[in-house]
């Protein structure tokens, strides 16, 4: 009788923790909300309901803009509920998650990759999905980004008098984007640099 009482106890105080997750979570305290899920999280034997709160706890996470957190433990999720109707939010979320990850676009570009990955592999598994018009819009924001970086590069070779090195540069961000609307500022420096490069000319021909 005593075991029972204080099993009974037991599963009210979780209830009780769990409904004031729920309260933090709906008025966007998701700090708080997250602090208590972890406290929560080792309680739950049911998966439902660990499922239900690891996605709360995700979410939190991706709304305080801890995006690679957040990418990782929708991840997580999709490997440890894979037959869960959730999963395609939380496939979807993986990447739309790293999308906003903020990347200087003069650092490494490797999350975007992994965003541009994660979102097209979302794109396979459900083409016609849910969540299949965000995912493409994030996709675009991505790619132009990566393109901004390329065409900063190049324009960095022709700042820097590189203009071998500014060609090659330039004429694969031709290749890659051919839909720019940065085309006649690509021409313009690829011209500058074919420029140079004449004048350069008589200069190295008078040192021989």
């Amino acid at each position: 009788m005593f075991a029972t009482n204080q099993a009974h106890k037991a599963q009210s105080l979780i209830e009780q923790k769990k409904e004031a997750i729920v309260r933090l979570y709906e008025r966007k305290r998701y700090a708080k909300a997250n602090a208590q899920i972890e406290l929560l999280l080792p309680m739950l034997k049911n998966r439902k309901d660990r499922s239900k709160f690891e996605l709360y706890q995700a979410y939190g996470n991706f709304y305080t803009k801890k995006y690679l957190v957040s990418s990782n433990q929708f991840h997580l999720f999709v490997k440890q509920y894979p037959t869960f109707p959730q999963v395609e939010e939380a496939l979807f979320m993986k990447g739309y998650s790293l999308g906003y990850e903020d990347v200087d676009i003069r650092l490494d570009q490797t999350v975007t990759y992994d965003a541009i990955r994660s979102l097209e592999h979302y794109l396979g598994v459900y083409p016609t999905g849910l969540y299949r018009s965000k995912a493409l819009d994030m996709l675009q924001t991505l790619q132009a980004r990566l393109m901004k970086k390329s065409f900063q590069a190049a324009a960095l070779y022709v700042q820097l008098g590189y203009y071998n090195a500014a060609i090659v540069e330039l004429k694969n961000f031709q290749q890659v984007y051919s839909d720019t609307s940065c085309k006649e500022q690509v021409r313009r420096l690829l011209a500058k640099c074919y420029e140079q490069l004449a004048m350069q000319q008589p200069f190295n021909l008078a040192k021989k």
